[in-house]
């Protein structure tokens, strides 16, 4: 539900905040206050098309947010969350900027947003009935949804749009398969040509970095070999001047003369022997190395010729040498995936009639739940919208069976028809319904899915044009009842509905330093009674209008 508005510098109003109730508000005012503001500034909101000329006089532009309550509708928060504009379970903030040079901004929970985002979100979240533009009945897919939420089919339908789904993803394949049949074999021999000459060569893991490393010692050999055996002859050698062994064992006398004077030499002694230990142990492997290591000029030439084919055949394929195995296993993977074609073939073709199957069975089961369901909802809508000043009208859902096959909505296209007078044939209700008729239906199809309720908030602009007295009365009466499972809101001239509201918003027109402000307020008791008993006696207001407000207000809270 619409939990709190908030609107800066747009038309009249300078400055509002406002927090919203649940249940049903009643919206009044004297005409020209500015009651289409408010309703402007949440389709602007919502996602719908603003202009420069809406922001107030001297300001730079108009700013406005709304914020939802979520907690109660998971499909909204299943969107956010899709969307990563996910920041609470509980609430959402929608904010719409305007400025004076014509550009527009939208954000969703503080990130910036498309209009068709914000327009897909508000959706789930807020419907306004009053206008053609903004009527959802005419929607061929929400009358549909309509019919299936009465019936409580939502899953079914689900299940059904997803057998759909699965089976035009099915068919694009198979057909995407069988159209590269013809190639395949071409492909195919193309690949077992390319990892022959993979098999030929026998390439071995980490063997590119290990023949860099070869070749690398094998050209610097002769340098490699006089260096180790100079480091040799460093450390142990009887020619003058004396060996690194040498002159380390005459360290070590010194210093074990020097501990027998200062124990602090021993310490010394120590370390001089760890070095000797580690000196002894890198002599050893020098020696070892010389007289092991193949260090043979022809060795040489073999490794270049190696290096000289992976690297040919890296070329080829435009890739580093280290990376020919990884390429060679690519290659052997798209192969054994055209071998395995005619197999997979025949999977997707049994799912594919499995897939038909199941769809068929759900949409037999949807539509026998629709032929069912869709009398019962008729009858109640009739009933309802008889009762709203329109005694002939004759409401009732046609199933039409002329759908493609599989179609994602079942085996029908739902289509809401009406009449509203006995010698009318029955049409669409967009083309005979006015726009005080298609607000009335309105209220009479949302009060009849009130226990599958969907849309958090609904407003209602003039749902009562052109009628009065007990039909006013009547209408005020189901507003109220839906504002039991709805959060509602309704613009109204009538003193009637008006009365039976849970709450009562007034929007007022100021003036102040000759400049407009419009104002809006949710009314104490008292004022309430004041502005019903305004609406009821006009511009003078009487003791007996006072008690015919006081009467009416009783009589709903009675």
């Amino acid at each position: 539900m619409l939990t709190q508005i908030h609107i800066q510098d747009l038309a009249t109003i300078q400055q509002l905040q406002l927090n919203l109730p649940a249940n049903c508000s009643m919206i009044t005012g004297e005409t020209g206050a500015g009651k289409s503001i408010f309703l402007e500034a949440l389709e602007l909101a919502l996602g719908a098309r603003g202009s420069a000329n809406m922001i107030r006089p001297g300001k730079e532009r108009a700013d406005i947010s709304l914020c939802f309550d979520l907690s109660h509708f998971p499909q909204a928060v299943a969107w956010l969350k899709t969307h990563d504009l996910y920041l609470s379970e509980n609430e959402c903030i929608i904010r719409r900027v305007l400025t004076t040079d014509g550009r527009s901004r939208s954000y969703i929970n503080g990130l910036p947003a498309t209009q068709q985002s914000v327009r897909d979100l508000g959706e789930m979240v807020f419907h306004l009935h009053g206008q053609y533009d903004q009527q959802v009945l005419f929607k061929s897919e929400n009358q549909r949804d309509m019919l299936d939420r009465y019936a409580e089919h939502t899953a079914l339908a689900n299940t059904v749009r997803e057998h759909a789904e699965r089976h035009k993803t099915l068919t694009q394949t198979i057909a995407n398969l069988r159209e590269k049949t013809a190639e395949r074999q071409h492909r195919t021999d193309y690949l077992r040509f390319q990892l022959d000459e993979f098999s030929n060569l026998n390439l071995q893991a980490g063997e590119w970095e290990v023949l860099e490393a070869e070749h690398h010692r094998l050209t610097h050999s002769e340098a490699l070999l006089h260096d180790l055996q100079h480091a040799l002859s460093i450390i142990n050698h009887d020619e003058q001047p004396p060996c690194l062994n040498t002159q380390l064992n005459d360290i070590r006398k010194r210093l074990e003369n020097a501990a027998a004077v200062d124990a602090k030499a021993a310490v010394w002694v120590q370390a001089l022997n760890s070095v000797s230990i580690q000196l002894a142990d890198l002599e050893a492997e020098l020696n070892n190395y010389i007289e092991h290591t193949d260090l043979d000029p022809n060795r040489l030439e073999v490794v270049e010729k190696r290096i000289s084919q992976l690297y040919d055949l890296a070329r080829k394929h435009k890739i580093q040498p280290q990376a020919l195995l990884a390429f060679q296993a690519q290659l052997q993977t798209e192969l054994d995936q055209l071998n395995d074609g005619d197999a997979s073939l025949e999977n997707l073709l049994a799912e594919q009639a499995a897939v038909a199957k199941s769809y068929s069975a759900e949409a037999a089961k949807l539509s026998k739940g629709r032929q069912k369901a869709a009398p019962q909802l008729a009858k109640i809508i009739t009933k309802t919208v008889r009762s709203l000043s329109l005694p002939h009208a004759e409401f009732q859902i046609q199933l039409e069976t002329d759908v493609p096959a599989l179609s994602p909505h079942g085996a029908e296209k739902i289509c809401f028809i009406i009449k509203t007078n006995p010698d009318q044939p029955m049409q669409p209700i967009a083309k005979v319904v006015s726009g005080g008729e298609l607000s009335r239906l309105s209220l009479a199809a949302h009060l009849a899915l009130a226990h599958v309720c969907s849309t958090p908030t609904l407003i209602f602009d003039e749902v009562d044009t052109g009628v009065g007295g007990a039909t006013a009365e009547k209408i005020g009466k189901l507003l109220r009842e839906l504002g039991d499972a709805y959060q509602v809101f309704c613009v109204t001239h009538q003193p009637q509905v008006a009365a039976c509201g849970h709450h009562h918003l007034l929007v007022e027109k100021q003036f102040i330093a000759e400049s407009t402000h419009t104002r809006l307020r949710y009314l104490t008791p008292d004022e309430r009674r004041h502005e019903i008993a305004r609406m009821l006696g006009g511009e003078k207001i009487t003791d007996t209008t006072r008690a015919h407000a006081e009467e009416m207000l009783a009589a709903v809270s009675a």
